[in-house]
Parts: C-alpha cells; sequence; structure tokens
C-alpha cells in the first residue's frame, strides 16, 4: 500500500501515525510539508529518524502530488490536499482534541468543500473517505454538531498515545537542553493559541507569570514557555516574552512556527500548566500532572471572540463563552485553577505528589480517549486498510 502524508502540523497524532507507518514492511510511504528543514533540525527528526522521504510542499506538489508517486490514500490533519485528488481515497486525522469549538457546519464549511472536491461528499455515506475520532464524545460531536455522516467516522483514539505512554530516557534528550533535565524536575507551561496575554483575566502576565516563575526558580525547577505561532501576538508581548527568558535562566522559550515539535518537551516535563490547549489531553497519557488554567474569569461573561482567517485576526462578540467550547472545561484530568494563588498551590502540590493525579488523567482517558490503551495506531492502520481495499474492489 502506498501512503502519502500531507502535514499542516507534523507532531502528535499525525507523526506518532506516520512513526508506525514507516515501520510497516509492506507500506511505501511519503510525506509532504511546508519546511521540511526546520523539522529536521528538531530533536524527534534526530532522535526517532524515520525511513520516509520528507518533501517540500512547493506549488508543484500542491498542484499535482509527488512526481511519479501515486498513492492509493492521503492521510492529512487540519488542512485539506487542495483538488485535484492525491489518491483515491483520504482519511483526516485532525490535529488535537481541545475543549474549543464550536467546529459546527458553519465552521467547517470550507474544509468540507475542499474534501467533497477531492473525494466525495463527507456529509453523506462515502467509501472514498474516512474521519478518525478520538472517542465516544468526539463521535458525537464530529457526526451531531460538525455534519459528517456517521458512516465516514471511526473510533480509534489518539495515535500520539501510543508513544506517550512508553517510558523516555530523559538522558537522550539533554543535548537540546539549556538545563538539566535528567535530575532537575521541569514545567511545561503551554497555552492554547491565544493572541494577546494569556492571563489577562488575571491582572495580566507579568503580574502571574514572573512570580510563578520565581517560585519555581526557588524550586530548582525548570520551564518550558511554549507558545503558539509567534506571528499571533503584536510585537510588545513577544518583546515581554524574551524579556522573561533572558531574565530567568530556568526558563526556555519557544514558538510553535520556529520549534514545530512538542513530543520531546512532554516526554521531559514533569508537570503541565495550560489554559485548555489540547495539548492536555496527549500529556494525560503520561499519566503526570495537568493543571488547567480556567481561561475566562466567567463562563457567561460576554466574550471577544477572536479567529485568524486570510485577511488578519476577525473579531465578533459572544454573549457567552460558552459557544466556543466543545464540552465544559470542568470535564478534564487534572486540576483546575481559577486564581493566580490557586495556579501556585496547585503546581506547587503537583511536583511534591505527582501520584496523585494519576487517577484523574485516567479516568479522563477512559471515558473520552478509548483508555489509551497502546492500540491506536493498529486501529487507525486497520481502518486505512479497510477502505483502501473497499474502494479497490470497486
Amino acid at each position: 500500500m502506498k501512503v502519502l502524508v500531507w502535514a499542516t502540523t507534523f507532531g502528535a497524532d499525525l507523526w506518532s501515525f506516520t512513526r508506525y507507518l514507516d515501520a510497516q514492511p509492506d507500506i511505501e510511504l511519503k510525506v509532504v510539508m511546508k519546511d521540511p528543514s526546520r523539522f529536521l533540525e528538531e530533536p524527534i527528526a534526530q532522535l526517532f529518524p524515520m525511513r520516509a522521504q520528507i518533501i517540500e510542499r512547493t506549488a508543484a506538489v500542491q498542484a499535482f502530488g509527488v512526481s511519479g508517486f501515486r498513492p492509493d490514500v492521503t492521510i492529512f490533519d487540519n488542512e485539506v490536499p487542495p483538488p485535484p485528488a492525491k489518491s483515491p481515497c483520504a482519511l483526516a486525522l485532525w490535529h488535537g482534541y481541545g475543549w474549543k469549538g464550536p467546529n459546527d457546519r458553519r465552521e467547517m464549511r470550507a474544509c468540507y468543500l475542499q474534501i467533497r472536491l477531492s473525494w466525495g461528499d463527507p456529509t453523506r455515506p462515502n467509501e472514498r473517505f474516512r474521519w478518525s475520532c478520538f472517542g465516544p464524545k468526539d463521535f458525537g460531536h464530529r457526526t451531531q454538531t460538525a455534519g459528517l455522516d456517521p458512516s465516514n467516522c471511526r473510533l480509534l483514539g489518539a495515535a500520539s498515545h501510543d508513544d506517550l505512554r512508553q517510558p523516555f530516557d530523559r538522558s537522550r534528550a539533554q543535548p537540546y537542553y539549556p538545563f538539566d533535565i535528567v535530575s532537575r524536575p521541569t514545567v511545561l507551561i503551554a497555552p492554547t493559541w491565544h493572541y494577546g496575554e494569556v492571563f489577562a483575566h488575571w491582572g495580566g502576565d507579568a503580574q502571574v507569570l514572573e512570580p510563578l516563575l520565581q517560585t519555581l526558580a526557588e524550586r530548582g525547577v525548570n520551564v518550558i514557555l511554549r507558545l503558539h505561532d509567534s506571528f499571533r501576538f503584536d510585537a510588545t508581548y513577544r518583546s515581554f516574552l524574551d524579556g522573561l527568558a533572558e531574565r530567568h535562566a530556568h526558563v526556555l522559550l519557544k514558538y510553535k512556527d520556529r520549534n514545530p515539535d512538542n513530543f520531546i518537551d512532554l516526554q521531559v516535563s514533569d508537570v503541565l500548566v495550560t489554559n485548555y490547549s489540547s495539548i492536555a489531553n496527549l500529556f494525560y497519557a503520561t499519566g503526570r500532572p495537568t493543571v488547567h488554567v480556567y481561561p475566562v474569569r466567567s463562563a457567561d461573561e460576554t466574550f471577544i471572540w477572536r479567529r485568524r482567517s486570510l485577511f488578519g485576526i476577525s473579531k465578533s462578540k459572544v454573549e457567552s463563552v460558552r459557544y466556543v467550547w466543545k464540552f465544559p472545561p470542568e470535564e478534564h484530568g487534572g486540576s483546575l485553577a481559577r486564581s493566580a494563588e490557586e495556579l501556585m498551590t496547585q503546581v506547587c502540590h503537583a511536583l511534591d505528589e505527582p501520584r496523585a493525579y494519576e487517577a484523574r488523567a485516567r479516568e479522563f482517558l477512559d471515558r473520552e480517549m478509548l483508555g489509551a490503551d497502546g492500540h491506536n495506531c493498529e486501529r487507525i492502520l486497520a481502518a486505512v486498510r479497510e477502505m483502501v481495499h473497499n474502494v479497490q474492489r470497486g
């Protein structure tokens, strides 16, 4: 079987599933992405090298696919390959299972149009297309709210859980970090995509981050501060973040567009702090503590919803932030901080009593994501083989 991986974010589930495919003796695999050189410089590419060829997504590849390669199936994440179809059938391996939404029919309209132009309508029974769902609630959301036909969806879990649940020798990653990740604990602060200060609702990032970083420094704790793409933030905020990293030797600042992979950061971290990024649902598989930052003052306050488009950042007024959540932030696999004081207390507790959070993470994974049982890649590949077989059979 020939497989084309069309990557927008070559990490998390798409990377793990691609790595699994790369190990299959009967699969010929090619990966297409923007700027392969940046990915190949990441620790993950050097610590877990693949045999598969990684190809630059040029205009010619966009239009015609990989020269001389006729794949049986295309696997893509959050950006649908432009028509014409690069293969007879396709699987959507959506990047991230987070709390944000709504991902309803209206929001997904452009995505569905692209799929329809290449492989047929995903909102009707379609043998040429499959959508991978993380668990029963995700399946319900994708079929009821997002409008996918249930026959096109499969309950398959998160491919990255297969890798994240495996023990990792931190000494292998030590050369890629400026501080001691082997004998010192590390906190990963990784907020969801944002267009301003993460802690604006608590008085601002300076008021929250400075004392938190100082406390962690006194405890001998490293901090990886992983933000989304740098271009989402204005110059003043980026300057503030740069200043934090310069003043605190125990802080490593990363942006997704400059350091696209987060797998190694997840593996070397003892605690995750996030305001409901889907990175939390990955980190749960490690069994380590996650502290969730309640992202607004109140779920029922008027909310300015910011979205990035081709024309810049659009803003719309939403009467309740509940509209932009797929499910309540009270449903999680860690602890929940509703103030800066609670955040400080919970982070310190997570460092002192890490085993206290294992059951919460396990309960969430069992309920929402097929239990991270180590067989997700196997399930995904079985679904792909079934689809390809049915399409080839005619």
